[in-house]
């Protein structure tokens, strides 16, 4: 009988912790974005003030161990630098599992900064900068989008999975 109460205390243990899990992927999905658009604010800031080249404000934004793009943003310098002959876009393909593996943006995101990234450099300043500015306001919708689903859905399944723990224990009983 012991046993059996332990048994069930562990699994009503591991489906609250497994509903956790699945809330706090929501809310560090939203602090990502909400970097995100910092990185971007910084890399419109250092082609508007700084002049400086793709490669350099790759470079500055990886030495930034606070986010958590900075190790994306350093191989992506690392990768222009040491690779003169590839394209923008065989760097970025090669460096965007990094993006997707260690962060928790979902495809959208990814996929808007990628089409920043490979309109960078092809125009003025000016237009790059309107670039980076549309960019932010898309993602600034999709915080909003983030905030809705921590409320709605990582609640959710916060209690759902609790409940389904607790369930199946009463059921075991």
């Amino acid at each position: 009988m012991q046993i059996k109460v332990i048994i069930i205390g562990i699994l009503i243990g591991c489906s609250y912790l497994i509903g956790d899990f699945i809330y706090k992927s929501y809310t560090k999905r939203h602090k990502e974005l909400n970097n995100l658009i910092r990185i971007l604010e910084i890399m419109r800031m250092d082609l508007s003030f700084g002049l400086y080249t793709l490669e350099e404000i790759f470079d500055r934004i990886g030495e930034k161990e606070e986010y958590c793009f900075s190790k994306f943003f350093k191989s992506m310098a690392n990768d222009l630098s040491n690779n003169r002959e590839k394209l923008l876009e065989e760097i970025l393909e090669d460096n965007i599992n990094i993006l997707i593996s260690e962060t928790y943006l979902q495809n959208k995101e990814v996929d808007e900064l990628k089409t920043l990234i490979l309109t960078l450099g092809k125009s003025d300043i000016e237009s790059q900068e309107r670039m980076i500015s549309l960019s932010v306001e898309n993602l600034k919708k999709l915080t909003c989008d983030s905030k809705e689903d921590i409320s709605k859905k990582g609640n959710l399944y916060k209690q759902l999975i609790t409940f389904i723990g607790i369930g199946i224990g009463i059921i075991l009983i």
